[in-house]
């Protein structure tokens, strides 16, 4: 096994590399590091047949990781997955499509957005080390489904300049933004885009809603780093969406010179720290003498119509919750509250079906039941 090509980026540009390997159909290996951490790209003859992190290169197969970010499997079936593999010596591709865990097609298009991913991040860095092992690659691929060099570096170089225009308005990956618009706005905006722009937009815009980041929306979209982070920005710059909350971090309070707190300053903190537990000692006296007669359990100053009260409302906030778990599980809330009585076990169908539940303009509505 021979090292043909070793470099640093700042030296010897990315560009030059896979133009290098194109030119000459380079069979190999590409291991790109830096500080976004290691990443290879395996290549036929001068085609790319797969990419993903360096630590994965081993296995020929990094479709794992990728395939948990973008929602087609959990943690726990890729371990299981995973132990199989090692057991039967079979690729966790193939024991997908035998437990009909996955269709062909959609593996294959999971495999292909992760080398795109791969492509594009190798696209953006400016330094590091790079190291091309000439080896040969053990792939199934058809020749014609492969990606030629020169063709990447061409759609890479046409991504990094409309990079430039749109990546600063998503800044941060954890980032989280909510929606101010609607659909139809979103549709108006990206009128006269291509059907595939406008529906990465849609899908892209189904997925914001608040509590997502911007990473997880990338995954989960299933459409890629660049058509995602697009989407988003479009969709920021037209007041369809705005940022709910940023992971930036604050910035740090100056620090006091000395210990000691000013006695005036002592005393202020504690009056106000005090009026507010006077006011509640007040009223716990004042209602403690009456709490049974108006239907509290005996000993308690808590009348019974308050426990049914927040009991109510626990059971309204579980029954969201499972609404959002089943949305994102199957891209739709349910037609009917019933369907969630397996996952509310402590609830009825018969309890479930007293609540009103309605879902409107992709908003859900949900009033407990009156009695």
């Amino acid at each position: 096994m021979s090292v043909a090509l070793r470099g640093n980026l700042e030296d010897f540009g990315i560009a030059e590399v896979f133009q290098l390997v194109g030119q000459q159909r380079k069979t190999g290996t590409l291991v790109v590091e830096g500080e976004g951490g290691s990443i290879f790209l395996a290549f036929d003859e001068g085609r790319v047949v797969r990419g993903g992190p360096e630590n994965s290169r081993a296995d020929r197969e990094p479709l794992g990781p990728q395939l948990v970010r973008s929602g087609y499997l959990t943690r726990d079936q890729l371990d299981d997955l995973h132990a199989e593999s090692e057991r039967s010596a079979r690729p966790i591709g193939d024991l997908m499509l035998s437990a009909g865990l996955i269709e062909e097609t959609t593996l294959g298009e999971v495999q292909y957005l992760l080398t795109r991913e791969t492509v594009f991040d190798v696209m953006r860095r400016r330094c590091g080390d790079f190291n091309f092992i000439a080896e040969a690659i053990t792939h199934d691929t058809k020749p014609e489904q492969l990606l030629g060099a020169e063709q990447i570096l061409m759609d890479g170089l046409r991504m990094l300049d409309e990079w430039q225009t749109f990546s600063a308005i998503v800044p941060q990956e954890d980032t989280v933004f909510r929606r101010v618009g609607n659909l139809e706005t979103a549709r108006a905006v990206t009128k006269g885009d291509a059907d595939a722009r406008l529906g990465h937009t849609e899908r892209v815009l189904q997925l914001v809603d608040g509590r997502l980041s911007v990473r997880r929306i990338i995954d989960l979209s299933r459409v890629g780093t660049f058509e995602a982070t697009r989407a988003l920005a479009e969709l920021c710059q037209t007041g369809v969406i705005d940022v709910a909350a940023s992971g930036a971090k604050k910035p740090k309070k100056a620090k006091r010179k000395g210990r000691r707190m000013p006695i005036l300053s002592l005393l202020r903190a504690a009056i106000v720290t005090a009026i507010p537990f006077a006011l509640l000692g007040g009223l716990a006296w004042k209602l403690l003498p009456t709490a049974d007669a108006r239907g509290g359990l005996p000993g308690a100053a808590l009348p019974m119509r308050s426990i049914e009260h927040f009991g109510s409302r626990y059971e309204v906030g579980r029954i969201r919750d499972q609404l959002e778990v089943y949305y994102f599980k199957t891209g739709a809330y349910p037609a009917r509250l019933e369907s969630l009585s397996t996952s509310l076990a402590s609830l009825t169908s018969e309890r479930l079906g007293d609540y009103y539940y309605k879902v409107r303009d992709e908003e859900v509505v949900l009033l407990a039941p009156l009695d």
